[in-house]
């Protein structure tokens, strides 16, 4: 199975207006499509799992999204989702 990488890095806008907030954004970037044994070679178990069951799965641990992307940035996640075969 093929899991497509992708690499976001979330952006805070704050308050625009007083008493009135801007939800923050994410900037992804496509990064990588890759087999799930690659994936599974990088991550723990119970992300694996989740990954399967649910398609997709968020991933925030630094050090993880940098095994993944070969980028370490604050704020930064990859999020794994899974293709159809």
């Amino acid at each position: 199975m093929k899991v497509k990488v992708y690499y976001c890095v979330e952006h805070g806008s704050g308050a625009v207006i007083p008493r009135h907030h801007v939800a923050p954004y994410s900037v992804c970037e496509d990064v990588d499509l890759v087999e799930l044994d690659h994936v599974r070679s990088l991550l723990p178990a119970q992300i694996i799992d989740h990954l399967i069951k649910k398609g997709e799965v968020r991933v925030s641990d630094i050090e993880l999204v940098e095994k993944l992307s070969g980028k370490r940035v604050e704020n930064s996640y990859v999020k794994l989702i899974m293709l159809p075969k």
